[in-house]
């Protein structure tokens, strides 16, 4: 009896974490549209939005591990947002206003997108 109370409370406690990554990921979502990243990057985030036959090279395909070329760790994904790319012919444009709390819902978003 303890042994079934115990798995149970286990798999509440995996479900409901995984509901507020769910949450956290689609509040990302949210604010990677608001603050206009699928003008690029793509409303899934391909890098296949309305803006991105405008550059060379393309805007980074978010799905695809190896296109982060600064790195796909939540650190480099937070400096290419904030302080932008000016580099390799890249024109990212920093976004230095978003708020941190923001910030961290548009990297869970992204990095969930690595995943899929």
């Amino acid at each position: 009896m303890i042994k079934v109370l115990f798995y149970l409370l286990l798999l509440w406690g995996c479900e409901s974490a995984w509901a507020d990554t769910a949450a956290v990921q689609d509040k990302g979502k949210e604010l990677y549209l608001s603050y206009g990243c699928a003008l690029c990057h793509g409303w899934t985030g391909h890098g296949d939005g309305i803006n991105a036959q405008k550059f060379d090279p393309p805007p980074t395909n978010f799905h695809d591990p190896k296109a982060y070329l600064h790195g796909l760790d939540r650190d480099s994904i937070r400096r290419s947002i904030q302080y932008g790319i000016k580099e390799d012919n890249s024109i990212m444009p920093a976004f230095e206003d978003i708020p941190p709390d923001e910030l961290d819902k548009i990297i869970t978003y992204l990095q969930s997108l690595q995943k899929k």
